[in-house]
């Protein structure tokens, strides 16, 4: 006679859903059984907040990005965007190039000081940089895009520590629950299936909860940086964009 699954399936979850099966996994727990599920909840409201956040930080720097770069590429002089201001905050290029131009006007003001000259502001059309002066430019523009990459970076280890030491400690509970089982076992001097079943299924219930987190945490983790490493390679490779637009406009012809 076949067996009818769909049916059979209904039947097991009308009798005990896995609601109700975690809910009485946990009751029957004993007190460590407890401290390492609460743990592990806490854990993964940790994980949760730390993923929200840097989704909405990471949008917002991509977004910015793009407007920014979009904005470098159509300005007709490499140093225009920091001579009128117009470079937002919320992009981490536009602080690599803020520093990269800053260092530039640095530049053209030792210039204009060794040509006893005032330079109370940066006149595009006539200063001129050596290709060393362009080689420190360079420098301080990646020494900002290394600290920029930290700051995508940040809180980032929390989310690895979490998916880490979740099924450690999934295991480490049920290792104790069994182990306390048994020993409950022992002293009544019964191998009864019955009396022992119900310590092993809650003590399983903390590995379940520490794969859970740790699945969890591990797929956004992946997700995360798989957008974190796209901006950091633009901002690896900026230095390098920055520093070839000013050596077409400023360096001096030979």
């Amino acid at each position: 006679m076949p067996v009818d699954i769909p049916s059979l399936f209904s039947s097991v979850l009308a009798d005990a859903s896995l609601t109700g099966v975690v809910v009485d996994a946990f009751v029957k727990s004993d007190l460590f059984g407890k401290f390492i599920v609460a743990v592990l909840f806490a854990l993964s409201l940790w994980a949760g907040t730390v993923i929200v956040q840097k989704h909405f930080e990471l949008r917002a720097y991509e977004r910015s990005d793009k407007r920014f770069f979009y904005d470098f590429k159509s300005q007709l002089n490499p140093l225009e965007l920091f001579v009128t201001g117009r470079l937002p905050d919320s992009s981490p290029l536009a602080q690599v190039y803020r520093a990269a131009a800053a260092t530039a006007r640095r530049e053209f003001m030792s210039r204009a000081d060794k040509q006893h000259r005032e330079l109370d502001q940066i006149d595009l059309s006539v200063e001129r940089l050596s290709p060393l002066q362009i080689d420190s430019i360079r420098k301080n523009a990646e020494c900002a895009a290394a600290d920029q990459i930290n700051l995508i970076e940040d809180q980032m280890s929390v989310l690895a520590t979490i998916y880490t030491l979740s099924p450690m400690l999934g295991l480490f509970g049920t290792v104790w629950g069994v182990m306390v089982a048994f020993y409950s076992m022992g002293i009544a001097g019964s191998a009864d299936l019955a009396a022992v079943a119900p310590g092993v299924s809650s003590a399983l219930l903390t590995t379940v909860v520490g794969m859970v987190v740790a699945i969890f945490s591990a797929i956004a983790n992946n997700v995360l940086n798989n957008r974190i490493r796209f901006l950091s390679i633009q901002l690896e490779n900026f230095p390098d964009k920055i520093a070839t637009a000013l050596q077409q406009t400023f360096v001096y012809e030979e």
